[in-house]
């Protein structure tokens, strides 16, 4: 009974996860968004998206395994289906524990997921570069910025279409 009661709390912290990850309302508590991880490459969100993904797989296991449970009248197979639950959730507690601590990230909170930086891209002729950069490097100077060239990226999407003939 308390592996059934300990799983629908999971279950249902789980679920307000995933709503606050997809950009849902604010509590209506007066309660204060603060950053807890920051991921700074492609790279590492793709990661972080895995992990989450990971324990929202593992949890729905849990509940699809929970329910067999539930319905099941034979013993032995009641027996090997609370084995496999047990271990279940000894690997989601490991991974909640890991992404705590890799994330600041625990299935007991709800997260909002915030994009702080983006790069827009589009393709153009060597001259209409020129001339972009070249007022880009104009406003920077108005600006008082100092102007820094930066080397041509060696990875990512754009990298691809720089390969020579």
């Amino acid at each position: 009974m308390k592996t059934f009661r300990s799983l629908l709390i999971l279950v249902a912290v789980v679920s307000q996860l995933t709503l606050a990850l997809h950009g849902q309302e604010s509590p209506k508590q007066n309660l204060k968004l603060v950053r807890v991880a920051s991921l700074n490459t492609i790279e590492a969100n793709k990661e972080f998206q895995k992990n989450v993904q990971l324990v929202q797989q593992q949890r729905a296991l849990a509940v699809q395994i929970l329910s067999k449970m539930q319905s099941t009248q034979d013993k032995d197979e009641h027996d090997v289906l609370k084995k496999q639950l047990d271990s279940l959730q000894k690997k989601l507690n490991e991974n909640n524990d890991l992404m705590f601590k890799t994330y600041g990230f625990s299935l007991n909170r709800n997260y909002v997921l915030t994009v702080e930086k983006a790069h827009v891209h589009m393709w153009v002729t060597e001259e209409e570069a020129k001339a972009i950069e070249a007022k880009s490097k104009e406003k920077q100077t108005e600006a008082g910025q100092a102007v820094e060239e930066k080397p041509a990226e060696k990875s990512g999407f754009r990298s691809l279409f720089k390969k020579s003939k």
